[in-house]
């Protein structure tokens, strides 16, 4: 599907990886909703989108609530016309205290707004994208999701390794023409992450797995990836994992079958 003239919806849009998406989209002709919770931030999105001469409207929502997100959807629909592609990349903070140490409210909320917001802005959208003929949505994952080792925040690593399996479960939509793909980066060099690795130490360094700076991937490869599966007619319920700058991995859809031969086997 070719990016211009259509119009996107990308949460979590105000700062980081969903600016870099939003301003990406827009470069390549598309109208964008740029969602976010912060409007101070928001706002600064779309005034860099059209600065460049692009098309954006700022919009606040919740996407953890039903109501906010159909908002969102009839604000894409009422502003610009339609819904043809949904950039669901919106997370909370995640900072400790954890699961099991953290209270049920704060854990439940990483799942109410990384998972449930992603899965209940994809129905939403199905339906507007369904009105202009099929869409494209693509869902940002982490790599904090991938495999079977421990995870400092068990609730964002299980979020996000749903947003994988969801994608996945979704591809059958693609017979509607509706293609949903999903996107795992590791460490990416936003303003947040960049001011947590200077604090960390070298002990913290190694044990998080954190590669130099220069090795990371940018908000903009990833906003590259995602322009990757809007283009790609023929993709459809696959995962991109982004390891570091430059490297980029398509998971086959028979992954299960190389776990199965890496296991193992118990009599």
């Amino acid at each position: 599907m070719e990016t211009e003239g259509r119009v996107a919806v990308i949460t979590g849009a105000g700062y980081g990886i969903g600016r870099a998406i939003a301003r990406r989209l827009a470069d390549d002709g598309a109208s964008v909703v740029v969602h976010d919770v912060d409007e101070t931030h928001g706002a600064e999105t779309v005034g860099m989108i059209e600065d460049a001469g692009g098309k954006a409207a700022y919009v606040h929502a919740d996407v953890s609530s039903h109501e906010d997100v159909r908002r969102m959807i009839s604000f894409a629909q009422s502003t610009f016309g339609g819904l043809d592609i949904l950039v669901n990349n919106a997370a909370n903070d995640i900072v400790p205290p954890f699961y099991p140490q953290a209270s049920a409210n704060r854990w439940r909320r990483t799942l109410e707004v990384c998972l449930f917001g992603t899965m209940t802005a994809t129905q939403q959208a199905i339906d507007a994208m369904s009105e202009r003929g099929g869409g494209a949505i693509v869902n940002l994952s982490s790599m904090a999701g991938v495999g079977f080792g421990p995870h400092d925040s068990p609730e964002y690593a299980a979020a996000k390794a749903g947003i994988m399996r969801l994608t996945a479960a979704l591809a059958p939509l693609g017979e509607m023409n509706i293609r949903v793909n999903c996107i795992a980066p590791n460490w990416v060099t936003t303003e947040k992450v960049l001011g947590l690795v200077q604090q960390l130490s070298a002990e913290q360094r190694v044990s998080w797995h954190c590669p130099p700076i220069d090795d990371m991937t940018r908000p903009e490869d990833i906003a590259d990836a995602v322009v990757y599966f809007v283009n790609d007619d023929s993709l459809t319920g696959r995962v991109l994992l982004c390891d570091e700058r430059d490297s980029r991995w398509l998971v086959p859809t028979d992954a299960l079958a190389g776990l199965f031969a890496l296991s193992e086997r118990l009599q």
